[in-house]
């Protein structure tokens, strides 16, 4: 597990940062509020009900397996496991292109149909193990993703604009525990992965402060341009990277 906490402890934290009730919370979801309890208790929570909780707490189901630190199903993986398959040269373009640009974009990577997957999807190298800590959590949520170290890097580059740009092997120090997490790079996590800094915060029990340095109005748009891409194959994303070219006139 790479999680600090049980996923009933972090889960309850989120909680208690939304003002959100167990009794509410097991109405909307559908599941009865003593399975509900038993996982804040401690139990492990069954598949069905990190699908259901993701669309009620507004955050993907695959997020939810990597906070439970269960294996994401196949389903939920991204669709390639190329190591050629990099959505960089997107994100770059998505960068420097215009504001009103980066919709279509987004547009455009939707009306991709789903195709064969290409293998079981997501990033899976031998150095991607981490001992057990949050920044494992964010490394693992930026592999679900299809996030290499690199990858990662050049995705805090984009959504902090060149505020902070990392070495992959430092970000590969994150999730092994030899880097720091600081208030300020968890916020700059939560805007590549497109999750709520004060939500990020609350499940790693991190105290923001209020002048947390502000990610680039692109930030939104960038994560989802990353989500959105997780599910195309390597050749989709070649396609996708010469419709960034163009959006952004180079």
């Amino acid at each position: 597990m790479t999680g600090v906490l049980e996923f009933g402890a972090l889960l309850a934290r989120l909680m208690r940062h939304r003002t959100i009730d167990a009794s509410v919370l097991s109405t909307v979801v559908g599941a009865g509020l003593k399975e509900l309890q038993a996982v804040l208790e401690g139990r492990p929570p069954t598949e069905r009900l990190l699908r259901e909780l993701g669309p009620v707490l507004g955050l993907h189901a695959a997020d939810l397996f990597v906070l439970a630190g269960q294996p994401v199903p196949d389903d939920l993986t991204p669709v390639t496991r190329n190591p050629h398959w990099s959505v960089s040269p997107v994100v770059y373009n998505t960068m420097v292109m215009p504001a009103e640009n980066r919709h279509p974009l987004l547009d455009a990577i939707r009306a991709k149909p789903l195709v064969s997957r290409e293998g079981r999807g997501g990033t899976d190298r031998p150095h991607h193990r981490y001992e057990p800590g949050f920044g494992a959590v964010l490394l693992e949520l930026a592999h679900s993703r299809n996030l290499t170290w690199t990858c990662t890097a050049k995705a805090l580059y984009a959504v902090t604009d060149g505020r902070i740009y990392l070495s992959a092997s430092t970000i590969g120090g994150i999730g092994r525990g030899t880097v720091e997490v600081t208030p300020e790079l968890l916020g700059d996590f939560a805007g590549l992965l497109g999750i709520p800094a004060r939500d990020l915060a609350a499940l790693g029990g991190i105290r923001l402060p209020d002048d947390l340095p502000p990610l680039h109005p692109r930030a939104d748009d960038v994560a989802a341009v990353i989500w959105e891409a997780r599910r195309l194959t390597t050749a989709q994303l070649q396609e996708v990277h010469l419709a960034s070219h163009h959006l952004a006139g180079r």
